[in-house]
């Protein structure tokens, strides 16, 4: 379905809004709520991104959509949370699809996960239609190859990276994916790493490969930024795969410098169906993976500079869900979750609380910080809200009411779009939060867990069994209150029946409300 471009006079805009500020988006995968030395950790440091939250804000109760990759990855595209939008999973669509061979490696020939719905707008799609230019680099994980919904699809102009999260297990990839309106693509490509498939993917040949996705997307990236230009406002996402598992990288000075420094050392003896490469040296690598990735944010932040954007930019660094333990990860070791319970995976606040940090010169106070709690979700309206974009749910709006027969009458039913998040950019310029959530909300089917935040109250339920939990007198969820107050278990267990949608391929066991 196509859209007509329909700008809004700029004499019409906020003051802010005037100059159509770009927005560069930096989320990174699977650092948990303490892997920043500005959010307490003490075994490495991360200078450059410490450095942003003093030039911004750093945003102490920010929540991933899920706890898990592709979800969370959905609820911030979609401005749905995970009891509506569709993909609520990391369904995948590479097992049976046939292979390929490259060099002297065989892989899958489709590869991606569930689509996103093509009757829900996302974020490129609209600001795309707003005029600006819109580069994607990292991880899609929003449909598989030759979907309803890849980056040519969804309003994507640029795109390198990786269209399959499980692809994004291999550091050193036989391929990555790309689709360029600037080179003529029609659609996504394979770029096959012409060196690396020259060796093997697990064992000790695949030390020989040489080409790092890492470092290759953050190069695409920082090359399209430099195409940037004032006056033209751009759009980037920047879906980063550091720190994921598996731990490696190059050999170079970045790991070298914590080598045999985080004793004792973790053996990681590898996992090759997960495409997981053993290591020596987990924590050297956890470490120094992190490092490298600060040290990326750190070019970003000079280029910007250098091209005279950074005044005009709203730059943005999250991580897409809370601190993982595969591929050799020690979350207990490098205190991933800070003061929180919980891991990836796990409704606790562990496993969906995240670091969230936001720069914007000039309108955001330096060095300020804020609790106001907020979600994925939330991101599509704040966004709207500061390119000027007015009335985005009714202009944007896909499904179109359905006829159904009452007795003998057709009668025009409507199918529910939903948008759920709430503009926080009043939070951000330091304003009264005047429009408030009454509640957040959570579903993950691979653990069958759900959450609901109200106020300090959270309730996390586990395979229909629902817990209750003060965050404000007990923020590593503890204590269960559930037998003392059952009043509020029942009034949070009836938001569950109020906000989730039944989807068929992501089941939840939702709790006794009788």
């Amino acid at each position: 379905m196509s859209y007509v471009k329909a700008f809004l006079p700029l004499l019409a805009l906020p003051a802010y809004a005037q100059q159509r500020p770009n927005i560069l988006y930096i989320m990174c995968d699977d650092m948990g709520w303490g892997d920043l030395s500005c959010y307490g950790q003490q075994r490495f440091s991360t200078p450059n991104i410490d450095r942003l939250a003093q030039q911004g804000m750093r945003m102490t109760a920010a929540y991933a959509g899920s706890p898990v990759s592709a979800p969370s990855r959905a609820c911030f595209m979609t401005g749905q949370h995970s009891g509506h939008t569709h993909v609520r999973g990391n369904r995948e669509y590479w097992r049976n699809s046939g292979s390929v061979q490259y060099g002297q490696c065989e892989d899958f020939a489709v590869v991606g996960q569930e689509p996103y719905d093509p009757n829900h707008v996302i974020l490129p799609e609209i600001f795309k239609a707003e005029g600006y230019r819109t580069g994607m680099f990292g991880k899609w994980a929003g449909g598989y190859e030759g979907s309803s919904s890849t980056p040519d699809k969804r309003g994507v102009d640029e795109f390198y990276g990786y269209i399959c999260q499980f692809q994004a297990h291999l550091y050193f990839p036989n391929f990555l994916n790309r689709f360029s309106r600037s080179l003529g693509d029609t659609a996504v490509v394979r770029e096959v790493l012409e060196q690396n498939v020259q060796h093997a993917m697990f064992g000790e040949d695949y030390n020989n490969r040489r080409q790092y996705s890492s470092d290759l997307i953050h190069q695409r990236a920082l090359a399209w930024l430099r195409e940037q230009k004032k006056g033209r406002p751009f759009f980037g996402i920047f879906t980063y795969t550091l720190p994921h598992a598996e731990l490696r990288q190059p050999d170079d000075s970045i790991l070298q410098a914590f080598r045999g420094k985080l004793l004792p050392e973790r053996e990681y003896r590898g996992d090759n169906p997960s495409r997981y490469n053993p290591t020596p040296e987990a924590h050297a690598q956890f470490a120094a993976m992190i490092t490298r990735l600060d040290a990326q944010v750190g070019e970003i932040m000079a280029l910007l500079e250098q091209q005279g954007l950074a005044d005009n930019t709203v730059l943005i660094f999250t991580s897409d869900n809370g601190p993982h333990e595969e591929g050799g990860a020690d979350p207990e070791y490098f205190n991933h979750d800070g003061k929180f319970r919980g891991l990836k995976r796990s409704t606790h606040e562990g496993g969906i609380r995240v670091p969230f940090i936001v720069r914007w010169p000039g309108h955001i106070r330096a060095g300020s910080e804020s609790d106001q709690p907020f979600a994925f979700y939330d991101l599509m309206p704040t966004f709207c809200d500061l390119a000027g974009i007015r009335n985005y749910e009714q202009r944007f709006r896909r499904r179109q009411p359905e006829t159904k027969l009452q007795g003998s009458f057709p009668v025009r039913v409507a199918k529910p779009d939903y948008f759920d998040g709430i503009s926080i950019l009043p939070t951000w310029l330091g304003r009264q939060q005047t429009q408030q959530h009454d509640h957040l909300y959570w579903e993950f089917h691979e653990t069958d867990m759900l959450a609901v935040r109200r106020g300090d109250w959270k309730l996390v339920v586990r395979r229909g069994t629902p817990a209750l939990y003060n965050l404000s007198s007990d923020p590593h969820e503890d204590h269960d209150l559930a037998a003392q107050h059952p009043d509020v278990v029942r009034q949070l267990v009836n938001i569950i029946y109020a906000e989730h949608s039944d989807n068929p391929l992501f089941r939840v066991t939702l709790p006794n409300n009788s």
